[in-house]
């Protein structure tokens, strides 16, 4: 090309090269060495145990601690569903607009907001379980889209080792899920209907939500002094 300096198309090359090698740097082994790696994992873990947690033992609590009507039992959850599906469509503006670890944290606030409020219901307050509700499915769904799109800029143009990272998501996910619900379980205090389940699905649903909401809410303060994405270390073993 005219005008074109000499050496500047090997340049061009040389650079293409690099950056190509730069994004293929990132290996399963590699993202085990980034810390970054376990702070993702564990607000991600803790996110899919709010929301696991509370789907499960919400229809034990409208039946066993409220005594609500049995078609409650489907009508709770379509309420947190509906509630947290409406709360997905406006997750991308708000996350332009004040940022991923803001939104997660407006995410936890309505999730412990919203255990807090059922640990104080009782059946003469329990129509205020809808409201309850709504809380719990705005809190679960900012918290579980915004993880996933943390997540995501983790990983950021590594794509070729983005199956290990999301697999090893799922991974937490399902061995936490699994050992709170044999836990719970475990210690539950009778093996037959009596007042003791009252106050037991009660404190479940309000305490064991609420508590990975915090540890996740730690998870995240780790994650302010740095930018979702960065890299520590490059290494490959070839």
């Amino acid at each position: 090309m005219v005008g074109e300096e000499p050496g500047s198309s090997e340049n061009l090359v040389s650079t293409i090269e690099a950056s190509m090698l730069q994004k293929t740097l990132m290996t399963w082994k590699c993202w085990l060495k980034e810390f970054q790696f376990y702070q993702i994992a564990l607000i991600y873990m803790c996110t899919r145990l709010f929301v696991n947690v509370s789907q499960i033992y919400l229809p034990l609590y409208i039946t066993e601690t409220l005594q609500m009507e049995k078609d409650n039992v489907a009508v709770m959850p379509l309420v947190v569903y509906v509630s947290g599906f409406f709360t997905s469509l406006v997750m991308r503006p708000i996350n332009k607009k004040i940022g991923r670890k803001a939104t997660y944290l407006v995410g936890i606030v309505f999730g412990v907001s919203a255990c807090v409020w059922m640990y104080f219901l009782t059946e003469s307050t329990s129509k205020q379980t809808y409201g309850a509700a709504v809380l719990l499915g705005i809190g679960g769904s900012t918290m579980l889209v915004t993880s996933l799109s943390m997540t995501a800029d983790m990983i950021g143009e590594n794509t070729e080792s983005g199956g290990f990272v999301y697999g090893s998501m799922s991974f937490t996910d399902k061995l936490s899920n699994g050992l709170a619900v044999t836990l719970i379980q475990f210690l539950h205090p009778c093996t037959a209907c009596c007042p003791h389940c009252n106050a037991y699905y009660r404190t479940i649903l309000a305490f064991v939500p609420a508590g990975v909401a915090v540890v996740a809410f730690i998870g995240l303060l780790t994650l302010i002094p740095t930018q979702i994405g960065t890299r520590k270390k490059h290494l490959v073993d070839r």
